[in-house]
């Protein structure tokens, strides 16, 4: 989905506007020029959107947003995907917590040989970049960030790139890692030498043999994290979704087969059709030549 420069910065204002709003009593309020401001109390027609908060809801139902006149079907439809990662309920237990997949019609994420770039095309690429924009963190397993060097940034759009957290159970060769605020979780004492300022190790105790997902999600919330992007490995991701601590999940389908390859998901397996996960309300938007398939859990 293409988004316009205008339409980008406004969402980047939400975002900035949001840190220090009070839910309880105050809404968002989009204004005919694309500014963002606060108010109590509003009447709709001077203005494009106001978005109301319900405090006491789960992130999927914790804001509202009202139309008043000269909104575009575009806009609508770019509020619709994007503010879910900005709008997040601050005083929930754990983070909002998406994952982003590209994966081709069979679902498979590389092929056996490991190549992977690009499943997803250049529309999908930058709606990741986005999302990774919007969000507080990006999680990651240790052997993605050994195997692929992902970068982590936002380099592909305007906005500030996300704290990184990566889960390894041994150490790392950090000289890929981007600048930036980095947590290592780990269930295990690892040592590193000579580590940057930026780079935090944190020692998570464990009794399944990995780190549970929860005590993960926890721990970033205490540390002022309030929305996290996993992008992976497959290990991870399953975990993720095993121990129901996903919030969204989002598959980028590229129109292609490979008939063999590595599954972006894997699961226990089930045998009837009622032990199947299945998605809440997936909406649908077209990204370039493939379709992406959003749904909370």
């Amino acid at each position: 989905m293409k988004v316009k420069a205008v339409y980008w910065d406004l969402l980047l204002n939400i975002k900035e506007t949001y840190q220090t709003i009070n839910v309880s009593t105050e809404m968002l309020i989009i204004t005919h020029d694309y500014n963002v401001i606060k108010s109590t109390n509003i009447v709709l027609s001077d203005y494009l959107a106001a978005i109301s908060f319900y405090s006491n809801n789960a992130n999927d139902d914790f804001f509202k947003v009202l139309y008043g006149n000269g909104v575009s079907r575009k806009l609508k439809k770019i509020l619709d995907l994007y503010l879910g990662y900005i709008l997040v309920n601050k005083h929930s237990k754990t983070p909002f917590t998406c994952v982003h997949l590209a994966q081709t019609i069979d679902g498979k994420i590389a092929t056996i040989s490991r190549k992977s770039k690009w499943i997803g095309n250049e529309e999908n690429l930058i709606h990741a970049h986005r999302i990774r924009a919007l969000v507080d963190a990006i999680l990651i397993g240790g052997n993605t960030f050994r195997i692929d060097k992902p970068k982590l940034d936002v380099r592909l759009v305007k906005g500030k790139s996300p704290i990184k957290a990566i889960i390894a159970n041994s150490t790392l060769e950090l000289e890929d890692l981007t600048p930036g605020k980095t947590y290592l979780f780990s269930n295990k004492k690892l040592s590193y030498n000579n580590l940057h300022k930026d780079i935090e190790i944190v020692n998570i105790d464990d009794t399944f043999g990995y780190i549970p997902t929860k005590s993960l999600l926890e721990v970033l919330k205490q540390k002022g994290i309030h929305s996290v992007l996993v992008e992976g490995g497959p290990l991870t991701i399953r975990r993720f979704i095993e121990d129901k601590m996903l919030s969204r999940i989002e598959f980028h389908i590229a129109p292609m087969l490979f008939g063999s390859g590595k599954n972006g998901i894997e699961l226990q397996e089930i045998h009837d059709l009622d032990e199947a996960i299945r998605l809440n309300n997936p909406k649908y938007y077209n990204i370039g030549n493939a379709i992406m398939i959003v749904s909370n859990l």
